[in-house]
């Protein structure tokens, strides 16, 4: 029995070297195939419309801590220019809210035109950076919309924003900080005539600088995005 199983492992060990020619290896395993996952096809639906809420605060330039709270809702539309650019409209309004979380009496409303940069457009996480200009007013809540319209300011912002994106349909949350200019209406008064006094030797009072009707403020929302 032992004679016939080193005559077997001789006759195998010799029929391997027979099918291996001198200095041939054996073929590596072939490695695992890894598929790529495609990126999202951006410049297929280069439209979408957005729908938001979130907070805004304002206050004046000179007592940052005079704030003012709004809770916010915001509708967008945007059209994607190139890879990375869209170009956005976005127009939104909302309440006083005060702190012990009932409404006060005065309204907000916002429009702005920007554009957004967006970094890692095909990926499923992207975020960008954008800027626009528009104007944003403050009203007693019920106002019409002439007195809207004469409470308008200038508004100029920047804002930081995240998205999470499926094909179509997106999550997202964005940040802006924005400056405000003063109220056209008030730019557009004729200052007050100087009344003539008698000539007296008394000097004349001194004269006090008028705080600045500048105002500033920043905006969170949180909201979805259906690109088409």
């Amino acid at each position: 029995m032992a004679m016939k199983l080193v005559a077997a492992a001789v006759l195998l060990a010799a029929t391997t070297a027979y099918a291996q020619a001198p200095g041939e290896t054996l073929p590596e395993p072939a490695a695992p195939i890894v598929y790529a996952t495609p990126g999202i096809p951006v410049m297929a639906n280069r439209w979408a419309v957005g729908l938001s809420a979130g907070s805004l605060s304002i206050a004046p330039k000179d007592s940052p801590d005079n704030k003012t709270q709004f809770g916010i809702g915001q509708l967008s539309l945007r059209y994607r220019a190139t890879y990375h650019l869209e170009l956005e409209l976005a127009v939104g309004g909302g309440r006083q809210q005060l702190q012990d979380g009932t409404q006060g009496d005065l309204d907000v409303s916002t429009a702005l035109l920007g554009f957004r940069y967006r970094f890692a457009a095909a990926e499923h996480w992207n975020w960008w950076l954008g800027a626009g200009i528009g104007g944003i007013s403050v009203t007693q809540f019920g106002a019409t919309d002439q007195q809207k319209q004469d409470a308008q300011r200038p508004m100029g912002a920047v804002g930081i924003g995240i998205e999470h994106r499926w094909q179509q349909f997106a999550l997202q949350a964005e940040l802006h900080g924005f400056g405000v200019g003063e109220r056209q209406d008030q730019q557009d008064a004729a200052p007050p005539k100087a009344t003539p006094v008698a000539n007296t030797m008394q000097p004349p009072p001194p004269t006090m600088t008028a705080p600045s009707n500048q105002q500033s403020g920043g905006m969170l929302t949180i909201g979805a995005s259906y690109y088409f």
